[in-house]
């Protein structure tokens, strides 16, 4: 009676394996197909450090000036080895870009607790107030020939056809940008680039106030061509 059990359970175990596992079985194939995209990233322009960090509050100084009863003229240097200007074109940009400079807004002035002067105003070159809205005189001029314009992280990359901009001032209305670098379309389509070394220069109004907290807010803007 255990005989014959045992014999049915082998024979049903037999039975339970020539259906489950065929007499021969071939898979389709051993490969399987890995996909990757890798999309383009965004133009960017910015002011980082010398390790290619953000800048959390970047500034440019302007050489101190001394109460005066004539017009005088300041200078200041924007892009520094500490804040350098810096461009990211991570192939985002394939026909070239343009980097400028401009305040906020063409309204704005340096402003001041107790006083204020213009960036924009092209009478007597800055030395006097004009047409515009405002009742103050004052001009800012932005020399970025003179700049350095250097390969960023990118080791292959060139600046070649990257140009840079000429000595131009801010004349409310008609020049509220300034153009830094202008790249051409047969400029590198993948790379960084970083620019020091602008010259500025502000013309101050005769008598302008002293105080120490005179500032402006500029802005970068990089664009696609």
């Amino acid at each position: 009676m255990q005989k014959y059990k045992l014999k049915t359970k082998i024979a049903a175990v037999a039975a339970a394996a020539s259906i489950l596992v065929p007499a021969s079985f071939a898979f389709a194939t051993g490969t399987s197909n890995f996909q990757q995209t890798i999309n383009p990233g965004t133009l960017a322009t910015g002011i980082v450090d010398g390790s290619y960090v953000a800048v959390g509050s970047p500034s440019v100084t302007m050489s101190a000036a001394t109460f005066a009863f004539t017009c005088q003229t300041v200078t200041g240097t924007f892009g520094t080895s500490g804040q350098k200007i810096y461009i990211v074109n991570p192939d985002a940009a394939d026909n070239g870009w343009t980097l400028t400079l401009a305040a906020s807004a063409a309204t704005d002035v340096w402003n001041g607790v107790t006083s204020t002067y213009d960036f924009n105003d092209p009478t007597s070159s800055g030395c006097a107030d004009g047409a515009d809205a405002d009742s103050i005189g004052g001009q800012m001029t932005v020399n970025p020939a003179a700049a350095t314009l250097a390969v960023g992280a990118c080791a292959s990359c060139t600046t070649s056809n990257i140009s840079k901009g000429s000595s131009t001032a801010y004349n409310q209305g008609t020049t509220n940008n300034i153009t830094l670098l202008t790249a051409a379309a047969s400029s590198n389509d993948v790379g960084d680039w970083t620019l020091t070394g602008v010259g500025i220069s502000q013309t101050l109004p005769a008598e302008q106030a002293a105080a120490s907290d005179y500032n402006i807010n500029m802005v970068l803007t990089v664009t696609a061509s």
